[in-house]
């Protein structure tokens, strides 16, 4: 085989691999994988390619093409890795995404050596030259990204501005994408496979176009144009999207920051209840969202339950207004009269609620507010350890059920007035020994799953805090 063919290959190969990465997870917004397994997989997939060029070089035409051609396999076991559940839509994705991929490179790629009229070889050094450019384009792009999420995300206790894992494509966004992919990708096929010489198509000796290639390569244009077109305005529609979705966020935000101040108020007369607020509001989100992704109690967790729950977290224990200030800074174990008024600060919590819900009115993550604040201390086998009503299992709210493990892992790994902290390797253990006493089952099995996630939060709080104490 021609050396400078097989480069030219190799080349865009790994272009492709890479932009289909970054249209999977910035337009599409799938998860994708975590940092250090989607540096392994790239790994295996640049060495793959020098591989199969290495096999190209060599002469083995046959065994080059049939490698050359699980590259389309290498992506779809991409999407089935990143995906816990609806493993088959995500192989469906292959066909919108390798579409949108054409609608982008075609016009660039392909058109200008048909329509101008390269040469081959000058097409093929046009061809490596454009596919390094958009691969390098891309990449920046996409670390860029990364970045600023990550950034963002780094705030103890916020949201973001806009969160490309916090955001669904709606009906119309996905139909948009698959109508585009399933129209371009032929016209693609069409193109790229245009019977050539010297750069210029073949095809104009036709009894429909005479002798007149000038006639074919401008419907060849015009149709490339309209892919084209018809690929940015999909991605503008999927912008658009993002733009609804940073002011969603926003205002969920300022309702979240505006709680949170209204309880840390309330928890300055606790010593430990300021941090625990903004600590326990993100653990019951990350919860929340492994729970979503595990695909359990798929009724309950919709995205609006998990914005509510983030929301509603920080009033969890703002019945403690009602609790003496010496109870709350007591230094040692409280008395038995002590802890039944301590006690106290969840049903009293939950009437507060209410009470500010008359006069509010209907707000969604009001009515969540109310649960959790009522119910986070109940316990999952209906114990007498639990309070205020002895709840069992599924009576108790499925926000308190998640709030309970985040409260209680905060507790643990915190350091309160009359307690150092404890190493959270111990904490995970002890709520995993009262899996199914406690805590509810399924809940756990998410807590620990996403204890990766947990524990990224958990120190990045814990930084936030020694750098405030040193100011």
């Amino acid at each position: 085989m021609d050396k400078l063919a097989v480069y030219n290959i190799l080349i865009a190969s790994i272009a492709q691999y890479f932009v289909f990465i970054f249209i999977a997870k910035n337009v599409f917004f799938e998860v994708g994988l975590d940092k250090r397994h989607q540096r392994y997989y790239d790994i295996f997939v640049v060495s793959y390619n020098l591989v199969i060029a290495l096999i190209g070089l060599s002469g083995a035409e046959l065994l080059y093409s049939i490698f050359l051609m699980f590259n389309i396999v290498i992506n779809a076991v991409w999407l089935l890795m990143e995906r816990d559940e609806k493993k088959f839509f995500a192989l469906l994705l292959i066909i919108p995404i390798q579409g949108i991929m054409d609608g982008l490179f075609v016009p660039w790629i392909d058109m200008p050596p048909i329509l101008i009229g390269f040469s081959d070889r000058v097409s093929v050094y046009y061809s490596i030259l454009m596919y390094t450019l958009i691969a390098i384009i891309f990449n920046v792009i996409g670390f860029r990204i990364e970045n600023k999420n990550k950034l963002m995300t780094d705030i103890p206790g916020s949201g973001m501005s806009f969160d490309s894992e916090r955001r669904v494509l709606d009906t119309v966004e996905k139909l948009l994408l698959y109508l585009v992919g399933t129209f371009v990708i032929p016209f693609a096929l069409i193109v790229s496979n245009l019977p050539k010489k010297d750069g210029m198509i073949t095809l104009y000796n036709s009894e429909l176009l005479g002798n007149d290639s000038w006639v074919f390569r401008g419907i060849i244009a015009s149709l490339g144009l309209c892919t084209f077109v018809m690929t940015i305005i999909a991605i503008f529609v999927i912008l658009a999207g993002n733009k609804r979705a940073y002011y969603h966020n926003q205002v969920s935000d300022m309702q979240f920051n505006i709680i949170v101040m209204m309880a840390e108020i309330v928890g300055n007369r606790d010593a430990d209840t300021g941090g625990h607020i903004q600590r326990t509001a993100k653990y019951v989100e990350i919860i929340a969202r492994q729970m979503k992704k595990d695909g359990v109690y798929k009724d309950e967790l919709t995205e609006q339950f998990i914005n509510d729950i983030r929301v509603a977290a920080p009033l969890h224990d703002i019945g403690k207004i009602q609790v003496s200030d010496i109870i709350l800074n007591k230094p040692g174990k409280l008395t038995e009269e002590e802890y039944e008024k301590m006690k106290s600060h969840a049903p009293e919590g939950r009437k507060l609620l209410i009470h500010a819900k008359s006069h509010l009115g209907e707000f969604s993550y009001l009515e969540m507010a109310q649960d959790m604040a009522g119910f986070h201390h109940e316990w999952w086998d209906g114990s007498e350890k639990g309070y205020p009503e002895h709840r069992k299992g599924e009576e108790i709210p499925l926000s308190a059920r998640i709030m309970a493990v985040a409260d209680v892992f905060d507790a643990l790994t915190a350091k309160r007035v009359y307690k150092q902290p404890m190493p959270v390797d111990k904490a995970i253990k002890i709520i995993t020994s009262e899996k199914g006493t406690h805590f509810d089952p399924l809940v756990v099995d998410a807590f620990k799953r996403c204890i990766v996630q947990i524990k990224g939060a958990y120190t990045r709080f814990e930084n936030a805090e020694q750098t405030c104490d040193k100011k």
